[in-house]
């Protein structure tokens, strides 16, 4: 990769290639953001919700990277002419001197210099050569374009003989890709990491209205689970069983002929996987922008995966799309080849990433699952120890006895506690076992995948030959049965075939339920590998009550040390990033100097939103709705009048959000016992969040109702599926309640364990800070759901009289706390004040005449 010498100085805001007129905190974002990406650094961004922030951060960072890549090309080749010259020179020089030696030596360096260069030159052209004939294959493609196919036609399609190549990339590819990425010219990337696929797939649509979209090469990442085309494959009830399935698919040697049904179900290997298809979809996805349903259709119509057509295709991506899994979890960046040095990383949403980053890398085993492996071990061992060598079959032992030791861990009638690694080690007596050894054995073998497949031909394949009769025994055999039914009675035989039949169902009933069981080995690999991490940065949580064993990594910055060291710029954005002093502590503590903090208001002007404190209620009585409290009847029917009374004068859209489900249960109940339900129906439609339910058939129904004129109350929860990431603008949400301050159970191992963690590395009051930060950020993610562009206006009201702290205030968003009214004069100047918002902003709509 070559390093321009030139500054790249920051453009005019009209050089951004934005599609809009931008507000003055986009032109200082976009502005901004250049600066930190020339300069090598860190920059946290904080621009509230609905002040299109991605589009921005988008914008700026493919404005430099455009930019960067003339000035790499015209650099490089310019400094290639300079170094030409000067050696032409020294030699001349050194054609007249005395000293040779001398002379000779004094051309080194530049000789040296030169030929680096020119390589990266050769490299260079290869690349653009690369780059004009796939543009020239998708040319070709739209020329002999026939009409897409459903996947039931295209199931009629034989593979590519070449497929006996493909192996799963977990070993193989991360070997091969760091020494073919050495052989090409490395641009710089742009990795843009997003919490979910439809906040993605919205800056795919955004891009698309840029002059960005026209030329930037843009790949979309995602699991089998979201891309997948494969019948076999998606019918499977989760993305566990999902990746398995493609892995034996992948190692089949058997070709694969939709048409026909194979003997054994899955043994046959996949026909969307030939090189020439997945070569077609990775030009189209090159050269177009394409979301992740985009890119499953597009697979669907040619006959291709777009999975793997995506990993081929993202080496040659300018900006990769991609979840948080992909990118913040080493193993996952190496399997899809991802190359972080000298990158753009864009992490978006961020508000969340410390908990995100201890999620991601915590591991949890059930009881279930280590039995399910302890005979699945066993099964193994039995079939193939006269085949493995002293050495592997000691290492599969070791597996052995740690599996054993820990479910008797498990099976002791203990309290739940908390381990250091190296104490559970002990307790469970492996402890001498090399855990290194085995995970190493492990990932050289591929042993997983080979427990894998064995455990699965085990339950679909017949006892082997050799443990049968032979052949002329049977027959005796099958005679004599013969003889032995023909003189039994007609009652005893249909007994008989009774039984038979129950016994049947019964042998195959648990066969069929371990087939829809993910297999354990590679959960059992991430929690032994856990162990093997610093005992400092983590903990054991020994739950023998629950059946479970889980670690919780406790020091994020172990995992995010090597994004931090290997890209050139790092950007954390979200709406709601403050305070920071948690996050650079943690993750950026080894490199301060790099950090640039930036924090902009809102766009909508100051009167587009009224926002209230209530700390009493209709009939006065104070609001306290902490987990003691809120289901006392004082304070439900507190609760209830406030909502009856607000709908009375709220238009449109109104969203609630409440503590937990339980409550939202607890609180419609009362809604239906109290009667205000039905008053309440009468002025708008009641739909409420639930656990399990379908959030876009849910957000469907209430726009709908809201699009036909009528209004809604939509009850949901803080931190559920709608409080983060979704947009109720306008209409959909003229009001916000928060009730309460969602406090997490103070009492809860893991949280108790992180608190003592925090005030350890960050001093006394951490672990509280934390506590409370985890609240009022997700207060923040309810209260950005409402006002989404600059037209937008609503009110917000939070419930509970902890809101009138100043040191609650002071963590609400800059643009609410600012104009934060405390309702000390009672409920009914609430109400009165927000009859008036709503007149007002509606006399302003009305066209004159």
């Amino acid at each position: 990769m070559y390093s321009p010498r030139k500054v790249l100085p920051a453009p005019e805001t009209n050089d951004f290639g934005f599609p809009y007129t931008p507000y003055a905190i986009q032109e200082q974002l976009m502005q901004e953001l250049f600066q930190v990406l020339e300069r090598k650094q860190i920059g946290i961004f904080e621009s509230p919700t609905g002040t299109g922030k991605s589009l921005t951060l988008t914008c700026a960072a493919l404005t430099w990277l455009q930019q960067h890549e003339q000035l790499v090309r015209s650099e490089l080749l310019q400094r290639i002419d300079d170094v030409e010259t000067e050696l032409r020179t020294l030699q001349a020089a050194s054609a007249e001197a005395e000293d040779w030696i001398t002379a000779q030596s004094n051309t080194l360096k530049q000789r040296q210099e030169l030929q680096q260069l020119q390589r990266l030159r050769a490299l260079l052209l290869e690349k653009e050569q690369e780059l004009e004939q796939m543009k020239q294959r998708k040319k070709q493609q739209q020329r002999t374009a026939r009409k897409a196919v459903d996947l039931q036609q295209q199931e009629e399609l034989l593979p590519d003989p070449e497929l006996d190549s493909d192996e799963e990339p977990s070993e193989l590819e991360a070997q091969v890709e760091p020494e073919l990425s050495e052989q090409r010219f490395r641009d710089v990337q742009i990795f843009y990491c997003s919490r979910t696929h439809s906040q993605l797939a919205q800056i795919v649509a955004e891009l698309k209205k840029t002059p960005h979209g026209r030329q930037v090469r843009c790949i979309s990442l995602g699991s089998r689970q979201q891309l997948c085309v494969n019948p076999q494959v998606r019918r499977l009830p989760n993305v566990a069983l999902m990746n398995e399935r493609c892995l034996d698919m992948a190692r089949s040697k058997t070709p694969a002929n939709p048409s026909k049904k194979p003997r054994l179900e899955g043994v046959g290997r996949c026909a969307y996987k030939a090189p020439g298809q997945l070569q077609r979809l990775s030009d189209v996805a090159l050269c177009d922008p394409l979301d992740i349903e985009e890119l499953a259709k597009e697979g669907a119509a040619c006959g291709s995966c777009p999975y793997y057509a995506t990993r081929a295709a993202q080496a040659q991506a300018q900006l990769v799309l991609l979840p948080y899994p992909l990118l913040l979890q080493r193993s996952s960046r190496q399997q899809l080849g991802i190359d972080l040095r000298g990158a753009i990383i864009i992490v978006d949403e961020a508000h969340n990433l410390l908990d995100t980053i201890a999620q991601l890398h915590s591991s949890e085993l059930t009881l279930s699952q280590l039995q399910l492996a302890k005979e699945q071990l066993g099964a193994y061992k039995s079939r193939y120890a006269r085949r493995l060598s002293s050495a592997n079959l000691l290492r599969i032992n070791q597996l052995i006895f740690v599996v054993r030791r820990l479910l008797q861990l498990l099976q002791l009638d203990a309290e739940p506690r908390m381990l250091r690694t190296y104490e559970l080690s002990s307790e469970g007596d492996f402890f001498n076992i090399d855990l290194h050894a085995v995970l190493q054995f492990c990932s050289r073998t591929r042993f997983a995948q080979k427990l894998q497949g064995f455990s699965q031909q085990q339950l679909r394949e017949p006892l082997p030959s050799e443990n049968r009769p032979p052949a002329t025994q049977q027959l005796l055999q099958r005679l004599a049965k013969e003889h032995q039914l023909s003189q039994m009675t007609k009652k005893r035989k249909l007994q008989e075939e009774q039984q038979e039949q129950e016994q049947k169902l019964s042998l195959e009933q648990p066969m069929q339920l371990k087939a829809a069981i993910p297999s354990p080995i590679r959960p059992l690999l991430a929690f032994l590998e856990t162990l093997t991490s610093d005992a400092a940065d983590g903990r054991i949580l020994l739950n023998p009550k629950a059946q479970t064993v889980k670690y919780l990594l406790l020091n994020p910055a172990e995992h995010f040390a090597d994004i931090v060291a290997e890209a050139r710029a790092l950007i954390i954005a979200g709406g709601t990033m403050q305070p920071t002093h948690e996050l650079t502590a943690q993750l950026f503590a080894q490199c301060p100097e790099r950090v640039v903090e930036r924090f902009y208001s809102h766009v909508v002007p100051p009167d587009a939103v009224l926002p209230f404190v209530l700390p009493t209620g209709p009939t006065g009585a104070t609001l306290c709705f902490n987990y003691a409290q809120r289901a006392n009847p004082l304070m439900l029917k507190e609760l209830t009048m406030v909502l009856q009374n607000l709908c009375s004068v709220l238009p449109a859209g109104l969203v609630c959000f409440l503590p937990s489900y339980d409550y939202l249960d607890t609180v419609y109940a009362q809604l239906q016992q109290s009667g205000a339900l039905q008053r309440i129906s009468q002025r708008k439609r009641i739909f409420r969040e639930s656990a399990g339910g379908s959030v876009e058939q849910l957000l469907q129904q209430y726009a709908e109702t809201i699009g036909e004129g009528g209004g809604a109350l939509l009850l949901s929860v803080v931190g559920g599926k709608l409080s983060e990431g979704l947009n109720f603008a306008d209409n959909l949400g003229r009001g916000v309640i928060v009730v309460g301050l969602p406090y997490p159970n103070r009492h809860a191992p893991e949280l108790k364990e992180r608190m003592r963690h925090l005030d350890e590395q960050l001093g006394n009051g951490a672990g509280n800070e934390y506590y409370e930060n985890l609240s009022m950020k997700a207060v923040n993610q309810c209260i950005g759901r409402s006002v989404r562009h600059i037209r937008d206006y609503a009110c917000v009201y939070l419930l509970d009289e902890r809101y009138t702290n100043p040191r609650i205030q002071q963590k609400l968003p800059a643009w609410i706390a600012r104009h934060l009214n405390v309702a000390s004069d009672g409920f009914g100047a609430v109400q009165a004040r927000t009859a008036r918002f709503f007149k007002t902003k509606s006399q302003a709509l009305k066209p004159e005449p």
